[in-house]
């Protein structure tokens, strides 16, 4: 058992400084816990001292909660250090073409209609179909003989009676032909990033684009 004197010398070296030199918060800090802990050993009664096992106890609270209080500041510093990283990214991004996936896509004068699949495997029987926006199929594109990954296509307008397309947005579908059922295939846009917009933290970095879209870095299929 502690005596009165052990308890003195305990309490001595666990003294914290003055309440005058802690800053003002609102929030329990580490020495606010400890001093609560000190004030609790010196209102024990001396002949009922704290139990060994219950002391160690609170002190092993104490140092879960400094822990905690370390590894949030380290998690926090990793967002700030990866948001960082992301908004270089997005800024070097600036003039480049970049893939994201999309039905739709903008066909102009000076601009053909520019798009991309990505295939499961090679094949030669994938092709992508364009709509116009009442629904009507205005061309096929054949994509011929393609290894798997991402195969790049284009349409000038031209119709399959050598006429020309209005100027516009169309929908498109692409899918891998087979005689037991087509495979249907994502649609990515290709379109050159203009501007980059920060977040306060980062976090929230978009790119703008050519066509007028607002995307996420998230939602970059490939940078070409």
């Amino acid at each position: 058992m502690t005596g009165i004197s052990g308890t003195d010398s305990l309490l001595a070296s666990l003294q914290t400084p003055p309440a005058t030199a802690r800053k003002d918060s609102k929030n329990l800090g580490q020495e606010d816990f400890l001093a609560l802990m000190i004030t609790q050993l010196q209102s024990q009664d001396p002949l009922k001292p704290m139990e060994n096992g219950e002391f160690i106890g609170q002190m092993a609270q104490f140092s879960t909660v400094t822990g905690i209080a370390e590894m949030t500041t380290s998690v926090n510093e990793l967002a700030s250090a990866y948001n960082s990283g992301q908004a270089l990214q997005a800024a070097s991004m600036v003039g480049r073409t970049i893939l994201t996936e999309d039905s739709s896509a903008l066909l102009t004068a000076e601009k053909p209609l520019a798009g991309a699949v990505e295939l499961p495997y090679a094949t030669q029987a994938a092709k992508v179909r364009i709509y116009s926006d009442s629904g009507q199929l205005v061309r096929e594109l054949p994509l011929g003989p393609q290894d798997a990954g991402i195969s790049n296509f284009s349409w000038d307008g031209t119709l399959a009676n050598g006429q020309t397309a209005q100027a516009g947005r169309y929908s498109m579908t692409a899918a891998i032909e087979s005689r037991g059922g087509d495979t249907a295939l994502a649609t990515y846009v290709a379109s050159k990033v203009s501007s980059v917009t920060l977040s306060g933290n980062g976090s929230g970095t978009q790119l703008r684009t050519d066509t007028g879209a607002s995307v996420g870095l998230s939602q970059i299929k490939a940078v070409m």
